[in-house]
């Protein structure tokens, strides 16, 4: 079994961290983590899940200890990043599970990349979650802030939106450090924009399994069943006494969930 350390690796233009635990020899399953925490997002689901598969986790651009120039993105470029890292690797196929905003590259990933994926879980997400006309308020303003390209206004409005995140950016150091944390919480938020696979996912030839907290006060469980219904071949689970954070609050049993449909033959 693979000790879980943390590697890097050069990719696209930048160094990507990341830890690999489990047999060596068994499936590999990525795990891609949401907006805000990087792969130790994983930790408490990891080792329930280590002992059946190879589990990779890895933080993507502006997280953790990955280290990227300066510049904007988008879920698509967080797609084609995963799809290096599993080439880089030397996985010829992957099963990959994304959570919240990792959904959302998961979902990218699969379009984009259909020949790297086995199977596909999707855990709290959804297709279009900052649509123009759905989204109001404070989420609203920072959209907009983020079309004017007023940097500024929109570093402000996402610590006021997100406590974790002012602390974070408080507790960086310095100015200069808490201006860069910002600035890169900023590009995550910005990479959602124009994000919409409605219409799309009819295209994912993968089997699929969408997991969902039945608490879960973020993704409207509506959002969930029209996805469901989208992808061609897809299960949905519904957690009881888990919200958005399902992979948290009850990893041993969506553990076996998972692992479950991950074995699953055909």
């Amino acid at each position: 079994m693979t000790g879980g350390e943390v590697h890097g690796v050069e990719l696209r233009g930048g160094r990507t961290a990341f830890r690999v635990a489990g047999p060596a020899d068994a499936p590999a399953l990525v795990l891609v983590h949401g907006l805000q925490i990087g792969q130790t997002l994983f930790d408490p689901l990891r080792r329930h899940l280590a002992p059946a598969f190879q589990v990779i986790t890895y933080d993507q651009r502006d997280c953790g200890g990955s280290a990227y120039p300066p510049a904007g993105y988008g879920t698509d470029d967080l797609a084609d990043d995963l799809a290096a890292l599993v080439t880089a690797l030397g996985h010829p196929r992957v099963h990959v599970l994304g959570t919240s905003f990792g959904g959302m590259v998961a979902q990218a990933f699969a379009l984009r990349h259909p020949a790297l994926l086995d199977r596909l879980v999707l855990g709290a997400t959804s297709q279009a979650p900052f649509r123009p006309g759905r989204v109001t308020g404070p989420v609203a303003d920072l959209l907009a802030a983020l079309g004017t390209g007023d940097a500024g206004r929109a570093a402000a409005l996402l610590a006021r939106m997100a406590p974790a995140t002012k602390a974070a950016t408080a507790g960086a150091g310095d100015d200069g450090a808490a201006a860069a944390r910002s600035a890169a919480l900023v590009r995550r938020f910005a990479a959602t924009r124009g994000f919409d696979t409605r219409g799309a996912l009819g295209g994912v030839a993968a089997p699929v399994l969408v997991v969902h907290g039945r608490d879960d006060a973020t993704v409207p469980v509506e959002d969930v069943l029209a996805m469901t219904a989208e992808l061609p071949d897809a299960d949905l689970l519904l957690l009881a006494g888990a919200g958005h954070a399902w992979e948290n609050e009850v990893p041993a049993r969506a553990a076996a969930h998972l692992t479950a449909f991950l074995r699953a033959e055909g």
